[in-house]
């Protein structure tokens, strides 16, 4: 098992496998990067918890050189029909549509959409429902809010990848 480990590792680092934060050699140069994005003000509650989670992940710095732009659109549907006609389970989808804009030009500099699935079950008590219903909403945007990062992570990777392979 040890050498399987071992033969992993290797093959990895021989393909030039890097991890995301890693990118040019330095995670404070990612970190410096993902502090430039502005996030904007997102509607709704959900929109606050998510702007929320973004801003503590990408510490935002005082002078920023992007503008994260947000907009979520929330969606439930019924399933699960007993022969009463009464449903028994709700499905919460959360999408989310991003627009990063370069502060200096005023132009798009990345567009990308995520979505996130969930349901849970309905039960005899509104005020549970209610709650099952608020909580899996939540989870959702946090769940997006960190896609999201991961994804912006991941252009910065990108950019510096390009801008090395030019000036080499």
């Amino acid at each position: 098992m040890r050498y399987l480990i071992f033969i992993i590792a290797f093959a990895l680092s021989a393909c030039g496998f890097q991890p995301l934060y890693e990118a040019g050699g330095s995670s404070a140069l990612m970190q410096e990067q993902l502090a430039s994005v502005d996030v904007g003000p997102i509607p709704d509650r959900l929109g606050q918890v998510m702007r929320n989670r973004l801003v503590s992940r990408l510490n935002a710095a005082g002078n920023p050189a992007y503008r994260l732009d947000v907009k979520l659109n929330q969606t439930s549907e019924n399933f699960g029909v007993r022969p009463d006609t009464a449903t028994t389970q709700e499905q919460i989808t959360l999408v989310a549509g991003i627009t990063m804009i370069s502060e200096e030009t005023g132009e798009p500099v990345l567009e990308d959409s995520f979505r996130a699935r969930t349901s849970f079950d309905l039960v005899l008590s509104d005020f549970a429902t209610v709650t099952q219903r608020e909580d899996a909403a939540r989870r959702l945007a946090l769940e997006l809010a960190e896609r999201i990062h991961r994804r912006l992570a991941l252009h910065f990777a990108n950019a510096a990848d390009k801008a090395a392979g030019l000036s080499n």
